[in-house]
């Protein structure tokens, strides 16, 4: 499970990039600039790009429907979609919200690669 949200934190990033790239086309910077670096940015774009419905968050058809869910499938099976929404829709409501899609992923920053190996308390 813990890699297939590694693999949703990388694909949701890149499709943030991608949305970033893809607004900022023809522009100065070619997506450099605005949401680059900022989640809330990043997750106002996806919303922009992917609320087909214009309610001001991502169902988990839209979500489905985007540009890397292709991707998603293809490196996490047909489950892929279901697992990583779910693991963003921590209130459970069916929808992603700029407050869901901002928050970093459980298991990414802090402690990263915790786990793996062997660590001085376990050599000894």
């Amino acid at each position: 499970m813990k890699k297939i949200l590694v693999v949703a934190t990388a694909m949701i990033a890149g499709l943030a990039v991608g949305l970033s790239h893809a607004e900022e086309e023809g522009g100065k910077g070619k997506g450099k600039g605005k949401g680059k670096g900022d989640p809330a940015a990043r997750a106002e774009m996806m919303i922009k790009k992917l609320d087909t419905d214009g309610n001001g968050t991502i169902s988990k058809d839209e979500f489905a429907a985007g540009p890397m869910a292709a991707k998603m499938k293809e490196k996490g099976g047909d489950g892929a979609i279901d697992k990583i929404f779910k693991a963003r829709d921590k209130d459970g409501d069916g929808e992603l919200s700029k407050e869901e899609l901002s928050a970093p992923m459980k298991g990414k920053g802090k402690g990263k690669g915790k786990g793996k190996g062997k660590g001085k308390a376990d050599a000894e």
